[in-house]
This record gives C-alpha cells, sequence and structure tokens, in this order.
C-alpha cells in the first residue's frame, strides 16, 4: 500500500499483468507490477437537473450543495442530507445525517454535525479501518500527540491464525491522554476500529484502554499491548 501515490505510466506485460511506475514526470519513480489496474476518478454530484439556483441554493464549486453543521442550506428552512452536500460519500454517513435532521425538525434539539468521529472501513485484504484524526492531520491542528504502532505480529490471535500483515495505530492527545484517531490494518480492521471508536465515544483514555481486560485470545487483545506502548 502506498499512501498519497500519483501514477504516471502503465504498460502491459508480456505475462498477463500490468507495470506502473508512481512518480510526477521523467517515469523516475518506484515501480510495480500487478494483475489489474483500478482508476478511480471521484464522483459527480447528481444535482445539475434539479436547478437549484432557482431556489436560492448554493453549490461549492464542485456542485455539492453547501450546508453548515445543522444541515441547512443558504435557503432558511432548506436542509440537504447524504452524498449530495459532498463529505466522504458513506451510507453510513447519510444515516447519521438523518439523524441529525430527525432530532431537530422533529425533536426540537440542537444536533450538529461538529465534532462527530466518522469512521470508514475499506474492504481490501486485510481490512483496512480508520477513525477520528491521523496523525498528519492533528499534527497539521498543532496539537501535541503522541503516537503508537504494533505489528500485527505482534497480536497473539493474528499470529495463531497466520495472518500477520498489517499494523495498528493510534494517536492520543499528549496532555489529557485522549484518544485521537485510529488506523487499523489487519484481519477484521474494522471490527477492531470500532472498538477504539467506541472507547473514543466515551472519552477514554489511553490508560484506560492499556489497563482493560479483553478477551485471550482475541485480535482485541492487541490493544492492550498497543496503548501500552503510551506509558512505556
Amino acid at each position: 500500500m502506498v499512501a498519497g501515490a500519483r501514477q504516471n505510466y502503465a504498460s502491459r506485460l508480456a505475462q498477463d499483468g500490468l507495470d506502473l511506475i508512481e512518480g510526477e514526470a521523467h517515469f523516475t519513480g518506484p515501480k510495480f507490477e500487478g494483475s489489474h489496474l483500478l482508476s478511480a476518478i471521484g464522483r459527480i454530484p447528481n444535482t445539475e437537473a434539479l436547478t437549484l439556483e432557482a431556489a436560492g441554493i448554493r453549490l461549492n464549486d464542485h456542485g455539492f450543495i453547501e450546508v453548515d453543521e445543522y444541515l441547512e442550506t443558504s435557503v432558511p428552512g432548506v436542509y440537504a442530507m447524504g452524498d449530495v452536500k459532498g463529505g466522504p460519500a458513506f451510507t453510513h454517513l447519510s444515516y447519521d445525517d438523518y439523524r441529525i435532521l430527525h432530532a431537530n425538525l422533529i425533536g426540537h434539539e440542537k444536533a450538529s454535525t461538529r465534532d462527530r468521529i466518522v469512521p470508514y472501513t475499506v474492504f481490501i485484504d486485510p481490512q483496512l479501518g480508520r477513525a477520528g484524526m491521523t496523525e498528519r492531520e492533528a499534527r497539521a491542528q498543532g496539537r501535541a500527540i503522541q503516537v503508537a504502532k504494533l505489528p500485527m505480529s505482534a497480536v497473539i490471535r493474528a499470529v495463531e491464525t497466520g495472518e500477520t500483515r498489517g499494523f495498528m495505530k493510534a494517536v492520543v492527545d499528549a496532555d489529557s491522554g485522549q484518544i485521537l484517531g485510529c488506523t487499523v490494518l489487519g484481519s477484521e480492521g474494522g471490527e477492531i476500529m470500532t472498538m477504539i471508536q467506541v472507547a473514543m465515544l466515551g472519552k477514554l483514555t489511553h490508560t484506560a484502554m492499556a489497563d482493560a481486560i479483553f478477551t485471550h485470545p482475541l485480535l482485541a487483545e492487541g490493544l492492550n499491548t498497543l496503548f501500552a506502548m503510551f506509558d512505556a
């Protein structure tokens, strides 16, 4: 897995495969071989036919409907939810948009998208699960952080099942010990990430996770080792 890569050149190999070169120019980047090439070109919002400008509803430069933290558009009393408003295009995020609008319009609450933890899982092999801030995002905000990273080869269950590819990674606030984000690449990475997400929702510290009792020998037991690294 190469993060932030840009494909420069692709050619077909004689033995039914692909030869890819990463880089900006002159084909100087690292070379990879593979069997298939999937090109993800992004999504275009289906808003043009709605003629939203007639209602005074603003779109952003990419054609998505602009909303505030309460999902209200530029026209008071008109709301947008789901993929049409831009941002991560996840089904579970659309469900949460509905929760917010139902709470506010039916329950007369002040639910907001502010500070909500948005998780996602990429169903590759092994799974990639992520929630909260990345290390890069936390540093970009000027936060004082600590980072711990545990290879799956150090997780007993992963060794038992013979699936030791990947890692667990956590980012915590250096002052409060609060968990800011996590990434889990490994067997059932999405499930393990969700356990950390629940801990984040409960505002548990890294010490609480390190001291928690997890069933032996589950993959979750690796969380003890991961979070104990902060106190080492």
